[in-house]
């Protein structure tokens, strides 16, 4: 039976041991989790032998069955869906462990990877956090692309909202920002690993402080806490001899297409205005305007995401305009739309 708390009241349950007395605590964010947290959870025992653990899992208002597939992990349940990043750090304030490790539902990981991430920040106590390498559904090949990327600039911001990466993808700063020049035959210094699986000691956390909620309900929170960390000269690596398989979409199977893209370039713009000069945030908004009017008239006929229908793209899209417009006032915030 889960150890279940709502909000900061715990419900049942024991108190919490001294933070020394466990090496690692797993922090879960679910919401409508149901499909994948299973085997995300059936995979944690073997990925951490030879550590002691718990797992701390936020759910946020979750619709389905999610709660019934917890098992004897501490849950956190939420009222509404107050986002990954507020969960995250919710979760941290129950969690006890020397490290903290923030995973994905939809991420299953290989047997000893966590022990593999763990030893690594043990015996290189200069570095602040590391991942493990994901691989895709297949368990074949890499996900370094989604995974592993540089710190955003405007030049690369301007590469994806001006559909330069979808055209051609081996442009130099495409190439640079997603690392395509990366050797992952050993562990290897990175800027900005997704945060679907991160280990942070928690010494870095209580000097970084929280994830930014602003960032809600999800989308460039990890980017951004990267870059405070870089900010800090802390070194984040990935361990490619560890591994998880990320089946990805956990999210975004329950997000409509038009809040995605709503929420994803808010954030975009959110991330720009508090790391980059007022001039390339400005340049920006002009470069997600010039976007969206090609994606509108590319949606008008016929190019649209795969799996979108044509007109709800559309209609996405010219939202987006409608707010890069507006400089995203309150009036134009996803609430309000």
């Amino acid at each position: 039976m889960a150890n279940v708390m709502f909000d900061d009241r715990v419900i049942g349950g024991t108190a919490a041991e001294p933070v020394a007395a466990l090496d690692l605590s797993i922090l879960i964010v679910t919401w409508n989790s149901e499909r994948f947290i299973d085997r995300c959870l059936r995979s944690i025992a073997a990925a951490c032998q030879g550590l002691s653990y718990e797992v701390v899992v936020y759910d946020n208002a979750s619709g389905d069955d999610t709660l019934a597939h917890l098992g004897d992990a501490q849950v956190i349940r939420s009222i509404s869906n107050r986002g990954f990043a507020a969960g995250i750090n919710h979760a941290f304030g129950a969690s006890r462990g020397r490290y903290v490790f923030l995973l994905n539902p939809d991420c299953e990981l290989a047997p000893g990877a966590l022990t593999m991430v763990f030893d690594f920040l043990e015996q290189h106590p200069h570095v602040a956090a590391a991942a493990p390498l994901l691989i895709d559904e297949a368990g074949g090949g890499s996900q370094r692309e989604f995974q592993l990327r540089r710190l955003p600039t405007l030049g690369t911001f301007m590469a994806e909202v001006l559909l330069i990466d979808k055209l051609f993808p081996a442009n130099p700063a495409t190439a640079r920002y997603r690392y395509h020049d990366l050797d992952l035959t050993a562990p290897r210094r990175v800027e900005q690993p997704a945060a679907a699986a991160l280990l942070l000691r928690r010494e870095t956390v209580d000097e970084i402080g929280p994830l930014d909620e602003a960032f809600a309900p999800a989308w460039f929170e990890d980017v951004d806490y990267c870059r405070r960390l870089a900010g800090k000269q802390k070194e984040v690596w990935v361990v490619p001899a560890a591994q998880a398989r990320h089946f990805g979409g956990a999210s975004l199977e329950h997000i409509p297409f038009g809040t995605f893209v709503d929420v994803w370039y808010r954030n975009m713009w959110r991330y720009a205005g508090k790391w980059m000069r007022p001039s390339h945030v400005e340049l920006l908004r002009w470069g997600i305007i010039t976007g969206m009017l090609l994606r509108c008239l590319a949606g008008i006929i016929g190019f649209h995401p795969r799996g979108v229908a044509r007109w709800d793209a559309f209609r996405g899209y010219r939202n987006v305009l409608r707010k890069a417009f507006e400089r995203w006032s309150p009036s134009s915030s996803p609430s309000s739309s």
